[in-house]
């Protein structure tokens, strides 16, 4: 990552931002013009995780037949969505890959469930097995399964279509085949075609989703699968377009337990756990953590680390009203670890009673975790820890700096020396320009974290090693104390991770972050200004409850109709 490197570029501000005032923080409200219905969307194809979900759901009424596993050769060469845009969902890529894939799966799909009659009969009814495919059983069919793929009854054009490829040429269980093979094509099926609605006003191009376009967004959002029999019949009946039967729906859907795992996926992605996936093999290393259980069988202190920040986030999400703010504040520990319980010096929580409190004033909130502080190495890097709060917890967009503007070696790591603490050796590195005014911003984040060493342990002095032989050659005192400049005009210094931690909860950057990021994994696009009723909406809730901020999205008008760009 870039972040590891010496100067790492400048600080772009998101939407809304004065660019011209470089070191402004984001905007931490957002201006609400109800006169101004969103952004077009674009036509967005179904994830990776909501095809595989999708497929599996189609077929889950046939005995014994997980689609997701008879197709498992081919899935396996359906492309890795990237999170480079910020969340997996939000990568629109289509490629000749996908398509020979999509191919490729319902093929082999069609195949296995005409081989076999009782899953034949599971999928589109007992008629399909004669020998002769009747318009009456095709109409089963269309009404069935194909609705289910469609997510929609089909239009008569639609179903004349597909009663054509019964044109006598075939033998029954080929016709089922074919239809089989036709819908998994089917662009209505790959890809969210949110095309059917009422116009508001005279907007043609921005109008209300009709009822089965509604349940899709509930499931896909929430669950990330397609609609259920019961969002189906609540789309169907037209009780889903009253503000009565919406509730309803929407209070089941969140219930649901799949709800908490897609807000699962949301915390792992914007706060990018897990990223660190072993710990470098060194003799420093082995020196520097040999007081520890790491490398010790089944002290999996990384996968702890993650799994702590996600039982934080669902702690205040579901166990209990809490804001953003707790987030960075809580004195809380999450860890059921004993290996991650150690190096705060806390017991493990065992997941159902009060969780233990953290040393005072030693650690509170997110940024004095484990899973946050460590490196991977033996070594510390305060401009990847200020950069991460940058642009992970306030939403600070860091572009890479022009490489032609900087002197030779800027972007190689500060050299090592035995008589220079990291915050030193940093120090000398970024003092002239073009790095100083961009690094001012991150580094004294990273300074006041260097309390904390790269495992995440308290300290008041920095142990040096000899990065051959392992051997500990020097200690040295820390200096944590820096003004962080969390809001650019306030040069107040602190010292500690709890009091960085409050600054940063009191600038109220949190809760517009969050609401940036959510905007982001909900519609699988980045906002604009045209979207600030929405965001201003999920950034108030956010201040003092989280769940609602999460779930109350699905409540806004930006949730229930569309707007497309018109030719």
């Amino acid at each position: 990552m870039v972040y590891t490197l010496g100067c790492t570029g400048r600080i772009e501000l998101p939407v809304s931002v004065d660019p011209s005032n470089s070191v402004s923080p984001p905007d931490v409200k957002f201006t609400c013009n109800p006169d101004v219905h969103g952004t077009p969307t674009a036509l967005q194809r179904l994830s990776a995780l909501q095809y595989r979900n999708t497929l599996k759901a189609l077929f889950s009424a046939a005995p014994n037949f997980d689609a997701t596993n008879v197709a498992s050769a081919q899935l396996a060469k359906l492309p890795v969505d990237s999170a480079a845009n910020g969340y997996a969902s939000n990568d629109d890529r289509l490629s000749d890959v996908h398509v020979q894939t999509y191919y490729n799966v319902a093929e082999a799909l069609a195949q296995s469930v005409v081989d076999n009659n009782e899953v034949l009969a599971a999928v589109v009814g007992s008629c399909a097995i004669d020998s002769v495919a009747t318009d009456a059983c095709i109409d089963v069919f269309l009404n069935g399964f194909a609705a289910r793929t469609y997510r929609r009854p089909l239009t008569q054009t639609e179903r004349d279509r597909y009663q054509a490829l019964n044109d006598g040429t075939r033998d029954g269980k080929e016709v089922f085949r074919s239809l089989i093979f036709s819908v998994l094509m089917a662009p209505q099926f790959l890809y969210h075609a949110e095309v059917e609605g009422q116009a508001i006003g005279k907007d043609d191009a921005f109008w209300v989703l009709d009822p089965y376009a509604l349940a899709s967004r509930l499931a896909y959002h929430f669950w990330q699968e397609m609609p259920d029999a019961t969002l189906f019949a609540a789309a169907q009946d037209g009780s889903l377009a009253t503000e009565a039967g919406y509730q309803q729906q929407l209070s089941r859907v969140v219930a649901d337990p799949r709800t908490r795992r897609t807000m699962k996926a949301f915390y792992d992605e914007w706060l990018q756990l897990g990223n660190i996936t072993q710990f470098v093999a060194s003799p420093a290393f082995a020196t520097f953590s040999q007081d520890t259980t790491i490398g010790q069988p089944g002290a999996d202190h990384l996968a702890a680390g993650a799994a702590e920040i996600e039982e934080m986030a669902a702690y205040y999400t579901w166990t209990t009203q809490g804001s953003a703010r707790d987030l960075l504040t809580s004195d809380k520990s999450f860890t059921k670890s004993s290996h991650v319980a150690s190096i705060y010096g806390v017991q493990a929580w065992d997941g159902t009673s009060t969780p233990p409190l953290l040393p005072s004033p030693e650690r509170a909130g997110l940024l004095t975790r484990f899973a946050f502080l460590a490196s991977g190495t033996y070594q510390t890097n305060p401009i990847h820890r200020g950069a991460t709060v940058r642009k992970r917890l306030m939403c600070g967009v860091l572009l890479p700096p022009p490489v032609s503007a900087l002197p030779p070696n800027s972007l190689a790591p500060p050299a090592s020396s035995n008589s220079l603490t990291t915050r030193q050796r940093y120090e000398a590195k970024v003092v002239n320009e073009p790095c100083a005014s961009c690094h001012a911003r991150m580094n004294p984040i990273g300074y006041v974290l260097e309390q904390y060493d790269a495992l995440g342990r308290h300290r008041d002095q920095e142990r040096i090693f000899d990065e051959m032989t392992g051997q500990q050659v020097n200690l040295l005192p820390v200096n944590a104390t820096a003004a962080p400049r969390i809001v650019a005009d306030d040069l107040t210094e602190v010292s500690t991770g709890a009091d960085l931690s409050r600054l940063v909860a009191e600038s109220g950057a949190i809760e517009a972050c969050l609401a940036r990021q959510y905007f982001r994994f909900t519609y699988r696009r980045n906002e604009t200004n045209a979207d600030g009723c929405v965001l201003e909406r999920v950034r108030t809730a956010a201040s003092t409850d989280l769940r609602a901020a999460l779930l109350d999205i699905a409540n806004d008008e930006s949730f229930k109709t569309r707007k497309v760009e018109l030719p």
